[in-house]
């Protein structure tokens, strides 16, 4: 088993990084690091921490939550699931996705969405575009191999003849 900090458990990124990938890591590992090591250089030479450490720790560690969300955002599948991190994460079983399809949001013409068998429907990070916007944009290269990547994935109907 391996340790999966920016991805799912178990799972493998389907699409590219967030822009400013570099920047995002940077901007959380310092926080992390200068908790980690800050906790036991404070405890030390003050024998505790007294309230305003804490406050600093704390808002250190959201810092560090702040810039790890762009790390994570984008589409990630494992054999059973495809998994969308973004504004909100989901789990969706593959077996129970339909098709996918772009169509409009609420910020982009032209998103990624997943639609189940049941009817609902979810969007992606994923959207064809420029990076104006939040998400993840795709040229329509990488849109079209993201599509067939997750096509591919699909259980395929049984035929008739299978005996």
């Amino acid at each position: 088993m391996r340790f999966a900090l920016f991805t799912p458990e178990g799972t493998r990124r389907l699409t590219p990084d967030a822009p400013g990938r570099m920047m995002n890591l940077i901007g959380f590992w310092v926080p992390v690091t200068l908790v980690v090591f800050g906790i036991p250089a404070v405890i030390e030479e003050q024998d505790g921490l007294d309230a305003s450490h804490i406050v600093g720790l704390v808002a250190m560690l959201y810092l560090a939550r702040f810039f790890r969300r762009p790390l994570i955002m984008g589409v990630f599948a494992s054999e059973t699931a495809l998994y969308l991190c973004g504004a909100g994460d989901r789990r969706i079983e593959i077996d129970q996705i339909q098709t996918f399809t772009l169509r409009s949001d609420e910020q982009h013409p032209r998103v990624l969405w997943v639609d189940l068998i049941d009817g609902r429907r979810y969007p992606t990070p994923a959207y064809l575009g420029d990076t104006t916007g939040t998400g993840l944009a795709l040229t329509r290269a990488e849109m079209d191999a993201l599509i067939a990547e997750l096509t591919r994935r699909l259980p395929r109907p049984a035929t008739a003849d299978s005996a």
